[in-house]
């Protein structure tokens, strides 16, 4: 039998409804044998998060301030899922022992895990499966790096023994004693450590809705949806601000070569997007994936005769924005003229500074700051070998009367980038997607 590993975000879990439907999906599969728990969701627009609920209890807890009211609305809160559900927990004797636990100086880690924690037991309970702790099979360093070798093995260890279990995300032990949570997207980079580490077919991610669509649907009308990406292709949109993977878990299941599917749970016969290192053979594309792009960008032009034979002039210029931890997103250069475009707030506090800098290391003959730049990603695989690429690029701006800024290709025919004046993002997107994904 295939195994599935299953991860469901916190509005997927909001009330006890929801939950149910949840817990519908995992049985419908006998292949989701593990499946990971987000803290509940928010129900409305205007509530606030159980997680941040459990900050605030910590934070007024060790400012010596009034945390027993906000503790009872989390307590309210389980009290009535658990109602709901009709499943026998005794929420009060749990949050009990977490005000026991906010007077013993628990870490603030530990405090807003909980949510997760219970979450966990809830979902066990319900489903009469086995619950793992995170803190169990999920390690970090001392220094907060995670400790993947010792984790994968403790997955292993633990999960392999137990054929269907409920694991919290979001958080897991240092030196197996201190909880410590994720800084980021911690309860998909549990679910996909489980996958990697016990082999799983696929890794899902279930959600409202997570489609990956072809281009943001707040300026494309209807876009449609990207059945199939790769890992890498994903990787660039992710640059581009399209956060549904991060960074770190796109590589872990890269790596591992297991599919990632981001599935909605408002549509759960819906297949959604299914992400693997390399293209199913039936996946269908005229020439891009997807259509993605920034504002806010920043181009320092440094003009210079003689640029291209001076020795160093790269490494000088490089140097001055890295001390001070400002990142060069992309550079272009010329014979004369060098452009390092940017985008990171601390340039804009320390420009005058900077650009004095340069003078005094370069002895240019000018600099200039252009802002106001919007960058637009072409992506898919492939598409640097496709004849007349940038023609097609270039007739579908010229044909929406756009003035293009500038152009760069990586070397790895995934990404053309376009750059606009910020005035004209919307318009640019929307005719790149007739262009390059309309069939």
């Amino acid at each position: 039998m295939s195994l599935i590993v299953a991860k469901f975000g916190g509005i997927s879990l909001a009330d006890a409804e929801s939950i149910k439907n949840t817990a519908d999906i995992i049985r419908s599969n006998p292949s989701r044998r593990y499946v990971v728990m987000s803290s509940p969701g928010i129900r409305s627009g205007d509530e606030v998060r159980i997680t941040d609920m459990f900050y605030l209890c910590h934070s007024r807890y060790a400012n010596r301030e009034n945390f027993t009211e906000m503790l009872d609305k989390i307590e309210a809160r389980f009290r009535g899922i658990v109602q709901g559900l009709g499943i026998s927990i005794d929420v009060h004797a749990y949050m009990s022992g977490l005000k026991k636990d906010l007077f013993l100086g628990r870490s603030q880690d530990y405090i807003v895990s909980r949510g997760e924690y219970f979450m966990g037991r809830i979902m066990a309970e319900l489903l009469g499966w086995k619950f793992v702790d995170a803190a169990e099979v999920i390690f970090f360093n001392r220094d907060g790096t995670l400790n993947t070798e010792k984790t994968l093995a403790s997955i292993m260890e633990v999960l392999s023994a137990v054929d269907h279990a409920v694991i919290p995300g979001f958080y897991g032990t240092v030196s197996g004693t201190n909880i410590k949570t994720f800084e980021r997207g911690g309860g998909d980079m549990t679910g996909a450590l489980i996958a990697c580490a016990l082999g799983a077919d696929s890794f899902e991610k279930w959600s409202e809705s997570t489609e990956i669509f072809s281009a943001d649907p707040a300026i494309v009308k209807n876009p449609t949806i990207i059945r199939n990406i790769t890992y890498e292709e994903l990787r660039e949109l992710t640059y581009m601000g399209i956060n549904i993977v991060y960074d770190d878990i796109i590589l872990l299941m890269e790596r591992s070569g297991i599919p990632t599917s981001i599935r909605s749970i408002h549509h759960a016969d819906d297949a959604g997007t299914l992400i693997t290192n390399e293209l199913l053979p039936d996946t269908k594309r005229d020439v891009a994936a997807c259509i993605a792009g920034r504002r806010n960008y920043k181009v320092v032009h440094i003009r210079k005769s003689g640029m291209n034979k001076a020795v160093g002039i790269g490494q000088k210029v490089f140097g001055i924005f890295t001390s001070r931890n400002i990142p060069c997103e992309h550079y272009l250069s010329g014979i004369y003229q060098f452009s390092i475009i940017v985008k990171n707030p601390m340039f804009d506090l320390r420009r005058a500074e900077i650009i004095n800098e340069l003078h005094a290391a370069i002895n240019p003959e000018s600099i200039e700051v252009q802002k106001d730049l919007s960058l637009i990603a072409v992506v898919g695989q492939g598409m640097g070998t496709v004849k007349g690429i940038f023609a097609k690029v270039f007739n579908a701006l010229a044909g929406a009367d756009i003035k293009v800024r500038l152009i760069l290709q990586g070397g790895d025919d995934l990404n053309i980038l376009i750059g606009v004046y910020d005035e004209d993002f919307e318009v640019s997107v929307r005719a790149l997607y007739e262009a390059m994904i309309v069939q």
